[in-house]
């Protein structure tokens, strides 16, 4: 009587764990709801494109604590490499990062002003002639992207959706994160409607090493990458975050 008791215990135990990993997983909204075509729709490129699991050990340096990530590329070259991550909340838009980009949503002008100086004060100083140029170079890039609007922006999220804003909305934000030698690296952060995780997309020349290979048919993506790449950061992470986190169905 007694083994069977302890019998049904231990089987009632690791059932129970088993239903409590399925929920678990059940939870976590899995990479396998990204669809290229969906990406390839939003950045304006003729596709196809290929979703590939990617390591989360580099990553995990610069983009908070990961649950999973995904690169995207295509075969041909034309599209840049971006990555895509699923990360504990708060883990990258921390309260420190989150005051920061709302106070640089906030004041565009002032954030411009202060990045491009700190950039054209490595220039100055840099003694290498190689520095130099690179610095110069990204100075050029940061100057091309100031003339098109701001470097970080609130991005209001689905109703219901992330963190409440000062005016009750649900926000995101969209911003320059840096510049590295291949260009600079762009970044869209988006809180889950249960703000349990943050979806984070990354994208720019730094994730790329090397050029792109740009043909007649991914003229409008390239195009787009030059003049508006924040704007075609954005509209990535939309389109995966609907795909991630689709609105409940009422009734």
């Amino acid at each position: 009587m007694q083994n069977g008791w302890r019998r049904d215990v231990v089987l009632g135990s690791a059932l129970a764990l088993v239903a409590l990993g399925a929920a678990v997983a059940a939870a976590q909204p899995q990479p396998g709801a990204i669809t290229p075509a969906a990406i390839a729709a939003a950045a304006r490129h003729p596709g196809p494109l290929a979703v590939e699991p990617e390591s989360t050990s580099e990553l995990s340096k610069g983009f908070g604590t990961p649950r999973w990530a995904v690169g995207v590329t295509s075969n041909d070259g034309s599209f840049g490499h971006i990555a895509i991550l699923l990360v504990d909340h708060g883990s990258f838009l921390t309260p420190d990062m989150a005051g920061r980009l709302a106070a640089a949503a906030a004041a565009p002008a002032d954030t411009a002003a202060a990045i491009r100086a700190d950039l054209a004060g490595q220039r100055d100083r840099a003694t290498l002639a190689d520095d130099r140029v690179r610095l110069g170079v990204q100075l050029a890039e940061l100057d091309s992207i100031i003339a098109r609007g701001a470097l970080t922006r609130r991005l209001v999220l689905p109703r219901g959706a992330g963190a409440a804003g000062a005016a009750g909305a649900a926000v995101g934000y969209v911003t320059v994160l840096g510049f590295a030698a291949h260009g600079a690296t762009f970044v869209a952060v988006l809180p889950s409607p249960d703000q349990r995780w943050e979806l984070l997309v990354v994208t720019g020349g730094s994730l790329e090493g090397e050029q792109r290979k740009p043909h007649e048919k991914s003229a409008a993506y390239e195009q787009a990458m030059r003049e508006q790449p924040l704007a075609v950061t954005e509209a990535i992470a939309r389109a995966v975050y609907a795909q991630l986190f689709p609105p409940k169905k009422e009734g």
